[in-house]
C-alpha cells in the first residue's frame, strides 16, 4: 500500500505545482494558447543566430517553451528488462514498477512538433530514486492531429545511485510517443553498452499530459 500512497502523493505535487505556475504565469490577455513567464535574471541568454536548419529550430522553439509554454504533468511508469540479456536471478531482483512523476512547460510550432522542459523523479530497477531534468522533442504522423504516433529525442541531466555514486550526468535518449489528445504514452529504450550478463536493454514506459 505504501508504494500507491508514494505514487500517489508524489503525481498530486507535480499536478499541484503546475497548476499553481500556471495561475501566477498566465498572460493578463485571456483567450491566448499560450502562457508567459518573466525571463529569470540568472537565466542565460542563448543566441540562435549563429545556428541554421534543423539546429536553429530546435534552439528557437526550445527557447520559446521556456518563456511561452504551458504546464505539463509526467507520469511515471513501467520499465521492461530485456530477459535475453539478464538471468533469472537478476530479473527477480529488479522493480519493474517505475513509480513516480514530475512537471514541466511544454508548446507545438506551427507543424506541431512539441518542445518542453521537464523535470521527473521515480523509482528505478534497484528500488532506488533517480531524478532526471532535461528537454525533449517530438514530431508527429500526421502533422497536427490528435491521434498521432511521434518520434523524438530526450537530453536531460540524469542522478543515479548505481552510476557515478548520485553525481548528476548527461545523457541523451530517442523517445517513441502514442499521441491521444493532450495525452500522450511515451518510451524509450536503453540499449546494452558493454559485454557480458546483466548488463542489458531496458525499455521505459510513461505517460504525459499538456494542458
Amino acid at each position: 500500500m505504501h508504494r500507491w500512497q508514494a505514487l500517489i502523493r508524489t503525481v498530486a505535487a507535480a499536478a499541484l505545482l503546475s497548476v499553481s505556475t500556471a495561475v501566477l504565469a498566465a498572460d493578463e490577455t485571456k483567450g491566448k494558447d499560450e502562457v508567459r513567464r518573466a525571463d529569470p535574471a540568472w537565466l542565460p541568454t542563448i543566441d540562435c543566430g549563429e545556428m541554421s536548419g534543423w539546429f536553429k529550430s530546435q534552439c528557437t522553439n526550445l527557447g520559446a517553451a521556456w518563456t511561452r509554454g504551458r504546464p505539463l504533468v509526467m507520469l511515471s511508469g513501467y520499465t521492461w528488462h530485456d530477459p535475453s540479456t539478464y538471468d533469472d536471478d537478476k530479473l527477480e531482483s529488479f522493480n519493474s514498477e517505475s513509480w513516480g512523476g514530475g512537471f514541466g512547460f511544454g508548446r507545438s510550432d506551427d507543424k506541431g512538433d512539441h518542445y518542453s522542459w521537464y523535470t521527473m523523479a521515480f523509482k528505478d530497477s534497484h528500488y532506488d530514486w533517480t531524478v532526471m531534468a532535461g528537454w525533449a522533442w517530438t514530431t508527429y504522423w500526421p502533422e497536427r492531429s490528435d491521434f498521432a504516433v511521434g518520434l523524438g529525442y530526450t537530453a536531460f541531466l540524469m542522478s543515479r545511485s548505481d552510476i557515478l555514486n548520485n553525481v548528476p550526468f548527461p545523457a541523451i535518449l530517442p523517445i517513441a510517443s502514442l499521441k491521444l489528445g493532450p495525452a500522450e504514452l511515451m518510451g524509450t529504450f536503453i540499449p546494452k553498452l558493454n559485454g557480458g550478463v546483466n548488463h542489458g536493454n531496458v525499455g521505459y514506459l510513461f505517460g504525459r499530459i499538456q494542458f
